[in-house]
């Protein structure tokens, strides 16, 4: 069951706010842990000191009275010297021990030297007769310095003349025992005097003011302190260090590791952390659980003036400050409880003040959705609710128009998607759906259909020379064109750029041959823009429904094969689609892959075709001419291949490779004793757009050494007029090397001939069709005298190509050509044969 909106807010609501206080409380509860935790440590860092306090106290204590018992001790040694003979063979351990009882000692024993050694030789104790003390460190080293009648130096023990007074320790004789040793020794006697007796007052003053009695008071008044523990950092953890005398083993008081306290709380850590609390000087801190128990151990490290540093102990129960936490969370939950009651009744109240205009909005929102666009709505509200109630009010009012509009858009959307956006026409899309229905019908009435596929020849370069706007100006005017020529039933589209397909029924061959006809004459008339006439001619390819296939995709395609022929016959013309064409597009493919692998397997060469100049009648030029000798097909002619390699870009290193061989053999020709000769060479529009094109004609110059000034470059007229600012700056880049620039096939052109200023040309060549009509028409004689007479003006050379007669020679000798060249003279040759003609020094003795 879904819920409703007043639910899910308070619900929401007490969600957020229990979430708040769960993470609160969880700090809280964290942060108190944290407080406690600090708080048990700065107790016990207290505590500790305080015992360490204690421990001092007990320690000026026991001293003091240690040092009256060593005074006692010297002043029995006194009255044992003078009661004592001083030789000590004369001397008894029953006199010894008879002594030791008048002068009020527990025992006394005379020590000898021996050797290297210190022996108690007699003594009132039996245990000490026969003790070694070489092996007593410090000790010994009192005696000898007492034989040798110095001052003692030891730092341990009481040092008065004559007399040294060792620590209490445990009695070498009796490990049960704590004694205090007082040795004289004045020369005047051949033994040290040793008094000395059981130290219980010293025990006792420790008893009372040292630390087992303050940890028995800290213990009695803190139930939660459960252990304290003095630690000798430098025994604790350690292996045990013995003191063996007469065969008995005992542990020094100072190598004790406990020195006070009880240590039934062990840790396997514990000897870890004592060694980085004396190490660091710091208080350490464990949480741990130990015989089934949760303590809390502190180690505090203490110092102290009068003994070794120690580490205090102190394990603490646990469970005092979870108990306290215990009873945090209890209060926190209650509280917690209470707010949340709160919260609920808040957050409902809330809910219901928020979706009470909701719900009246909601109400209206679902009349304007059944269609109710009157519906209103009337809150007095100034907040965001009463905007959305205005917002609601103004939608309802506004919706009609845009559902309105949206119909309208959607209408255009569906125009869009079956329409061509620019022309109008339909589309590839409706035409195919249009087109595969009227092949139905056909097919049933056994009726025809013809296919035009229509290509705006050279569009291109009205889009490169006029600019995309004027080219979009030109496909709609197109479009108007084709569409006066149909008729009600008949099909129109343009299926991209200037490619359109017209779609006729019920034609006869000849008659759909006059429709094609009539279209290409209708296509071809100039177009008047801004005051300047621009034309083009179409394409037509033809393919014929049953006769050329049954379906959209084929009948396209034919026709499109079929308007490819049309363009390989000179453009401007229409075909119809035959099969053999199939082959064509089969062996445009195969010449296509052939390209790609002419140039590394030399199948290029190149052929030169002279230029005479009309005054000297000698050779003084050659226009280099690239031919393809194809290893299966044989001599693949130039017009079949370039317009291939120009449109696959094959043309970019085909004529680097042209450049490279004509301007290295020109150079050879040199070398060999022929005259210097100019060598032209034909740019391609793709090698004019190269960025690079100066460099690498430079480097071209450079490696074969020809002169700058021998080699000619050629471009058309369509190449100048592209990007014009463009390719004048790359005519001047060559132009400052010394190269020379010649425009080909001059008069072919659509543009201005205002060109001819701005461009650094060098050459005009009046194109062959020009030529070849010399003698037929008047107005190709015309045309050739202007242009020749219009480069004498502009100082520029004129080269007519494709003279074949006499008559066309006499004719341009008499306009004052500069150059020809053509078959008349010559046809292009081999490197062998222009050797040949070479020898001869002119044309005409060569003829």
């Amino acid at each position: 069951m879904d819920l409703t909106l007043k639910k899910k807010l308070a619900g929401i609501f007490i969600i957020v706010v229990s979430v708040i206080m769960i993470l609160n409380n969880l700090f809280h509860f964290i942060s108190t842990r944290e407080n406690l935790q600090k708080d048990q440590e700065m107790q016990m860092d207290q505590l500790a000191k305080q015992i360490g306090i204690s421990i001092e106290q007990a320690q000026f204590g026991s001293q003091y009275v240690e040092d009256l018992i060593g005074d006692q001790l010297r002043v029995a040694s006194l009255a044992a010297q003078n009661a004592l003979n001083p030789d000590i063979d004369q001397v008894t351990n029953e006199d010894l021990k008879v002594l030791s009882e008048k002068i009020g000692v527990s025992y006394i024993t005379l020590l000898k030297q021996e050797g290297d050694d210190i022996k108690g030789v007699r003594s009132s104790d039996p245990k000490e007769r026969n003790l070694s003390t070489k092996e007593w460190g410090y000790w010994f080293d009192a005696f000898k310095e007492l034989f040798a009648t110095k001052n003692v130096t030891v730092s341990q023990g009481q040092k008065l003349p004559n007399y040294w007074s060792g620590p209490v320790n445990i009695s070498a004789s009796n490990p049960d025992h704590v004694d205090k040793w007082g040795y004289y020794y004045d020369g005047t006697t051949n033994y040290i005097i040793s008094p000395y007796m059981r130290v219980t007052e010293i025990l006792n003053v420790s008893q009372i003011l040292g630390p087992e009695s303050t940890l028995e008071k800290i213990m009695s008044n803190n139930k939660a302190i459960l252990e304290i523990t003095g630690f000798n950092p430098k025994a604790f953890g350690q292996p045990p260090v013995y003191t063996e005398v007469n065969g008995q083993k005992y542990i020094d008081l100072v190598n004790r590791d406990i020195q006070f306290g009880k240590y039934t709380f062990k840790n396997q850590t514990d000897v870890q952390t004592v060694k980085t609390a004396f190490e660091t000087g710091k208080m350490q801190n464990v949480i741990s659980v130990i015989n089934g128990k949760k303590v809390f151990k502190t180690f505090v490290p203490i110092a102290t003036p009068l003994a070794s540093p120690y580490i205090v102990g102190i394990v603490t129960d646990y469970r005092v400050i979870e108990d306290i936490l215990d009873k945090e969370i209890i209060d926190n939950i209650i509280i917690s409880l209470f707010v949340l009651f709160s919260v609920s009744i808040i957050g409902y109240l809330l809910a219901s003040y928020i979706v009470k205009p909701i719900n009246r909005i909601l109400h209206k929102v679902n009349e304007v959705a059944e269609g109710n666009f009157d519906a209103r709505i009337a809150i007095d509200r100034h907040d965001e609710l009463g905007l959305l109630s205005e917002r609601v009010n103004t939608m309802s009012m506004n919706l009609q128009t845009n559902t309105q509009e949206l119909v309208n858009k959607n209408k255009e959307i569906e125009f869009h998607a079956n329409y061509d956006f620019l022309t109008g026409l339909p589309n590839l899309r409706l035409f195919s759906e249009t087109f595969q229905k009227r092949i139905e019908s056909a097919a049933k009435h056994d009726s025809s259909i013809a296919v035009l596929f229509i290509d705006l020849d050279r569009f291109k370069w009205i889009n490169d020379t006029y600019g995309h706007s004027v080219g979009d100006y030109f496909l709609k005017e197109t479009s108007k064109r084709i569409t006066h020529t149909l008729k009600a039933n008949e099909l129109g589209s343009r299926i991209g750029g200037d490619e359109f397909i017209l779609l006729l029924l019920g034609y006869s061959q000849e008659t759909i041959a006059e429709k094609a006809e009539q279209i290409s004459t209708l296509l071809s008339q100039p177009l008047l823009y801004e005051g300047q006439e621009i034309s083009v001619t179409p394409s037509i390819g033809i393919s014929l429904f049953p006769e050329n296939g049954d379906s959209v995709e084929t009948l396209v395609k034919h026709a499109d094969i079929a308007m490819y022929r049309a363009k390989e016959q000179g453009r401007n013309n229409y075909q119809f689609y035959a099969c053999e064409m199939e082959d064509a597009i089969v062996r445009r493919a195969v010449l296509e892959n052939g390209i790609r692998k002419a140039l590394e397997r030399n199948e290029f060469i190149l052929y030169y075709q002279p230029q005479i100049d009309l005054e000297t009648k000698k050779i003084v030029g050659l226009e280099a001419l690239v031919r393809w000798i194809h290893p299966e097909h044989g001599l693949i002619s130039p017009v079949e291949f370039i317009p291939i390699a120009e449109e696959t870009g094959l043309i970019v290193p085909i004529g680097e490779w042209i450049l490279q061989t004509a301007c290295e053999q020109a150079k050879l020709w040199q070398v060999q004793g022929f005259p210097k000769l100019r060598i032209s060479v034909n740019l391609s529009a793709r090698q004019v757009q190269q960025k690079n094109l100066v460099e690498k004609i430079s480097s071209i110059l450079q490696t074969s050494e020809l002169e700058p000034e021998l080699l000619e470059l050629e471009i058309t007229e369509s190449i100048a007029m592209y990007n014009e600012e463009y390719v004048i700056n790359k005519l001047l880049s060559l132009k400052k090397i010394g190269i020379k620039i010649a425009i080909d096939d001059f008069g072919t052109g659509y543009s201005s001939l205002n060109y001819l200023n701005k461009f650094p040309i060098d050459t005009l060549k009046i194109d062959r069709s020009f030529v070849n009509q010399i003698k037929n028409t008047t107005d190709n004689q015309e045309i050739i005298t202007t242009i020749i007479v219009m480069a004498r003006n502009l100082k520029l050379k004129v080269i007519a190509e494709g003279v074949e007669t006499v008559e066309q020679l006499r004719f341009l000798e008499e306009q004052q050509c500069n150059e020809v060249q053509g078959f008349y003279f010559s046809k292009p040759l081999t490197v062998e044969g222009i050797q040949a003609l070479l020898k001869q020094p002119t044309w005409e003795e060569n003829n």
